[in-house]
């Protein structure tokens, strides 16, 4: 299995990180699939304004509900995060030499979120690499076991292991 994982602490901003990641990724020339994370706006005010980026069409599909004035927290929008699941089923389809999947997160430990697609990810035999915050580690264990790399969080840690696994899958 050609799978990294980013494990990262609470607080740390993997939603940037996996996006410069991707761009960096891109720009060496891999073509991506996959989903990263965009958000705007500040909790303060409510909720950010989250956003999954088709990495194979730059498409962005909305994933936040507005919960308005009052709301604490965010609410994810299950009608968003489908949609995304079904950008990055396509790009599965297509020509791909590496899927980027934002996070393993509470959603993906319930079953749920984009959980399918990373597994038919796995199964067709596409690297995957997939940030994973510390506390989601042993959910993520029980979806797919130790056969994994685990990198830092570190852009060049990450760019060495993306064009490195897809010289090898070549």
């Amino acid at each position: 299995m050609l799978m990294a994982v980013i494990p990262y602490s609470s607080g740390f901003e993997i939603d940037r990180f996996m996006a410069d990641a991707a761009s960096r990724l891109k720009a060496r020339g891999l073509r991506l699939g996959g989903v990263v994370q965009h958000n705007e706006g500040t909790c303060e005010s409510g909720c950010f304004a989250m956003a999954l980026e088709d990495l194979a069409s730059g498409v962005r599909f909305p994933i936040s509900e507005n919960r308005g004035a009052g709301a604490t927290g965010c609410r994810l929008d299950a009608t968003g995060l489908a949609a995304a699941g079904g950008a990055l089923g396509a790009a599965l389809a297509g020509k791909t030499d590496l899927v980027i999947v934002n996070k393993f997160g509470r959603q993906e430990a319930l079953g749920q979120g984009l959980r399918q697609e990373i597994a038919a990810a796995l199964l067709a035999g596409l690297p995957v690499l997939i940030a994973v915050r510390r506390d989601m580690l042993p959910a993520f264990r029980d979806f797919a076991g130790e056969d994994w790399t685990e990198l830092p969080a570190l852009a060049e840690a990450v760019e060495a292991w993306g064009l490195g696994v897809v010289q090898v899958a070549a």
